[in-house]
C-alpha cells in the first residue's frame, strides 16, 4: 500500500506544480466575439477544421438550434475548444449570437470566446485524458477546509465561498499561489468549477484496483470473484473439502461450469484441481435465454441487483464481466428509498464526469465532485465510476450503478452515444443506435 500511496502522491504533486501562470486568473474582460450574422433563414455550418470557440463558463450548453427553448444535446467544460462556424447564426434569446458547433449543435457566446489566448482557457487547459482509468488527477481533503474563488481585485488574492468537508473527492486541474483574505500567501489547487483549494489540505485520492473480466476465446462465462474477505479455495475429493490457500478479495476466478455438492455447500470446479465454495464468490453465468432485443449487434448490459454483477453484450456476445455496487436497500421502492429501479432502458447520455450531479448525494459524511465516466440511462439512473469505496459486488450506493474506475472506463469508452470531440458531454440523437441497460433482480 505504501508504494501505491506514494505513486498517487506523486501523480498528485505533479498537478499541484503544474502551473499554468497568473494568466489564468487575471479576470480580464471577454474581447469581442467576431463574425457577422448569417443571412436570415440560413444557419451557418461548422468545419472540422474551421475556426475555434472555447468555453469560459463552468458549463456552456450545446443545443439542437440556436433558440432560448431548444432542446440541449450536450456540454462543454471550460477549456473546451471546439470547431464552429465562421458566421454567427440568426436566432433570439442570445444577445452577443449564436454559433454553430461541430460536428451538431449551436452554444450561445454568452460565456465563450473567439479568443484562444483568454485567460480561462489558458488556465483550465489541462484537458481530460479519454485513454486512461482516470480523466483528472484526483485529491482528497485531509480536513474540513476552505472553498476560494479568485478576489474583486487585480491582485492575486482569493475569498472563502464555502467549506468542503473532510474526505471529500475533487478533481485538481491546475493550481495557483494566491494571498488569502487574513494575507497570507497559499498553494492552491483548481478544481474543474474555477475554484480553489489549498494544496496542504489535500491527499491523492486512491480508487479502487478493481477490474473485470475481458471475455472472449481466452475467457468465457461462467467466472467467479471473491467478495468477502478470509476466503479459501479447496481440494476436493469424494465427500471431502480441504482448504487450500487463500483467496484475495476480488480475486476472478474461471469455472469449468462443473461443481460438486458436500452435505449442503456446493462446490465450483476452478480448475489446477481447485474448487470454492459457492457461498464465498459470486457467480456470473453464461446466458441460455436472451431477452427479444438482444439481436446481432445490438449493445446492451445486463445488470442484477442482486447479484451485484453487470455483463456486456453485444447481441448473445458477453464482452465484459464484472461486479458493481447498486442501491443499499436493494429490492426496496426507488421512489422511497436507496434502491436500483428494475426495468429495461436507453443510455440516452453520457459524460466525463456529471457536472450536474448533486455532490452532496454519495454520503451523508463527505461530497464526491466531479464523478467520472457517467452513463445517464432513461430512468435517470446513472452508471459510473465509485471513486470512494471498494465494496464492487456489495450494495452500497443511493440508487446509482458504481462501478471501479477501470471498469466505469470501458464501459463508457464501449457504450454509445458516441462524444464529440472535445465535447464534456452528449445526449444520444433521436435516431442513434442506443445502448440497452436490463436492470433486474
Amino acid at each position: 500500500m505504501a508504494g501505491k500511496g506514494n505513486r498517487a502522491g506523486q501523480a498528485l504533486a505533479g498537478a499541484l506544480l503544474s502551473l499554468f501562470g497568473t494568466a489564468g486568473c487575471d479576470g480580464a474582460d471577454d474581447p469581442a466575439l467576431s463574425g457577422e450574422s448569417a443571412r436570415a433563414g440560413e444557419l451557418p455550418v461548422a468545419k472540422k477544421d474551421g475556426p475555434k470557440l472555447g468555453a469560459v463558463a463552468h458549463v456552456t450548453s450545446v443545443f439542437d438550434r440556436p433558440a432560448p427553448d431548444a432542446r440541449a444535446i450536450g456540454h462543454l467544460l471550460a477549456g473546451g475548444v471546439v470547431a464552429r462556424s465562421e458566421e454567427k447564426a440568426t436566432g433570439a434569446g442570445c444577445e452577443p449570437g449564436w454559433y454553430a458547433l461541430y460536428p451538431r449543435g449551436f452554444a450561445c457566446a454568452t460565456h465563450a470566446t473567439v479568443d484562444l489566448e483568454h485567460p480561462t482557457l489558458k488556465a483550465m487547459s489541462l484537458k481530460p485524458k479519454l485513454s486512461e482509468d482516470l480523466p483528472y488527477t484526483y485529491a482528497r481533503a485531509r480536513d474540513n477546509t476552505a472553498l476560494y474563488e479568485r478576489g474583486d481585485d487585480e491582485k492575486n488574492s482569493i475569498r472563502e465561498i464555502g467549506k468542503l468537508r473532510r474526505g471529500s473527492v475533487l478533481a485538481v486541474v491546475g493550481s495557483w499561489n494566491a494571498t488569502d483574505e487574513e494575507g497570507k500567501e497559499q498553494r492552491l489547487g483548481l478544481t474543474t468549477a474555477g475554484q480553489f483549494v489549498r494544496a496542504a489540505d489535500l491527499k491523492a485520492a486512491e480508487p479502487s484496483e478493481f477490474a473485470g473480466a475481458q471475455l472472449g476465446e481466452e475467457q468465457a462465462l461462467p467466472i467467479a470473484f471473491v467478495v468477502k474477505r478470509g476466503v479459501s479455495s479447496f481440494k476436493v475429493e469424494d465427500q471431502d473439502a480441504e482448504k487450500l490457500k487463500d483467496l484475495a478479495y476480488h480475486d476472478m476466478l474461471p469455472l469449468s461450469g462443473r461443481y460438486r455438492e458436500i452435505g449442503k455447500a456446493r462446490f465450483w470446479d476452478a480448475g489446477e484441481g481447485r474448487y470454492v465454495r459457492h457461498q464465498d464468490v459470486t457467480v456470473i453465468r453464461r446466458r441460455h435465454v436472451y431477452p427479444d432485443f438482444a439481436a446481432e449487434n445490438q449493445k446492451w448490459i445486463d445488470i442484477s441487483v442482486v447479484t451485484g454483477t453487470l455483463v456486456a453484450y453485444e447481441g448473445h456476445r458477453a464482452l465484459f464481466a464484472t461486479l458493481v455496487s447498486v442501491g443499499r436497500d436493494r429490492l426496496g421502492d426507488p421512489k422511497t428509498t436507496a434502491s436500483t429501479a428494475l426495468g429495461t432502458f436507453d443510455v440516452v447520455a453520457k459524460a466525463i464526469t456529471g457536472v450536474e450531479i448533486d455532490p452532496r448525494s454519495h454520503s451523508h459524511y463527505y461530497d464526491v465532485y466531479d464523478s467520472p465516466w457517467v452513463l445517464e440511462l432513461s430512468s435517470g439512473q446513472r452508471l459510473m465510476a465509485g471513486l470512494f469505496h471498494d465494496r464492487f459486488g456489495i450494495e452500497h450506493t443511493d440508487g446509482s450503478v458504481h462501478l471501479s474506475p477501470k471498469d466505469a472506463h470501458w464501459l463508457w469508452s464501449w457504450a454509445t452515444p458516441e462524444l464529440p470531440e472535445a465535447w464534456h458531454g452528449v445526449s444520444a440523437a433521436k435516431d442513434e443506435p442506443r445502448t440497452i441497460a436490463l436492470i433486474r433482480k
